[in-house]
């Protein structure tokens, strides 16, 4: 299943899903914004909604969880996979709203192994995101490391379910495969999802 994904902010009172776009290391707002709820429903099916991506870009601007985005955040009818920036497990107790199934939590913010660890015991429902770029998982501090390397450790900690974001598709096909068939659960985050048929979901930045 495509899971589309929204780019959001608050600002002045107002929520807003835009343009927005991924750097090598954070998600990004965009210059075109529209009203949050109506855009975003407008985006969707009437029926069988799928979940959908909401990107906190309020937290990742100011790189710490402020909760205007996760507040103010309503949607009908849909589950909504959260997308924020986490530290550490105070963040994770902040960032759970009654609307939120998942929390998306990029792996190199987080602020270090045992708070890995602390947030993988109190919540099966965060997801860690794995960025890639060149080929390379981002890690902590802007060193770079083998993709599978780092999905092994953190299966090896408890996550039974991580997400790699390779916007760049920059990742190869037999690499793909072997994630596809050693991380089964593993959910692709990528600009183009074709090519992703073996992975029951696949993330995707919804084109405004």
């Amino acid at each position: 299943m495509e899971i589309p994904a929204f780019f959001a902010s608050y600002e002045s009172g107002d929520m807003l899903v835009s343009d927005g776009h991924f750097s090598s290391v954070e998600p990004k707002k965009g210059h075109r914004t529209y009203p949050f709820t109506r855009k975003v429903s407008e985006c969707l099916p009437s029926s069988q909604r799928p979940p959908v991506t909401i990107i906190d870009c309020n937290s990742f601007e100011e790189r710490e969880f402020i909760g205007d985005v996760m507040k103010h955040l309503k949607l009908h009818g849909t589950e909504i996979w959260f997308f924020t920036y986490i530290e550490t497990v105070e963040d994770v107790f902040d960032a759970f709203n009654k609307d939120a199934s998942l929390v998306f939590a990029p792996f190199h913010f987080i602020a270090n192994d045992s708070e890995l660890r602390d947030i993988c015991n109190v919540s099966d429902s965060v997801v860690p995101v794995v960025f890639v770029h060149k080929g390379k998982a981002i890690l902590p501090g802007g060193r770079q490391d083998d993709v599978l390397k780092v999905l092994d450790k953190l299966v090896s900690i408890g996550y039974y379910r991580n997400c790699v974001l390779d916007m760049e598709g920059s990742l190869g096909g037999y690499t793909w495969s072997v994630i596809g068939e050693d991380y089964p659960s593993t959910i692709p985050f990528m600009d183009r999802p074709d090519g992703m048929e073996s992975f029951s979901n696949v993330i995707a930045p919804y084109l405004l």
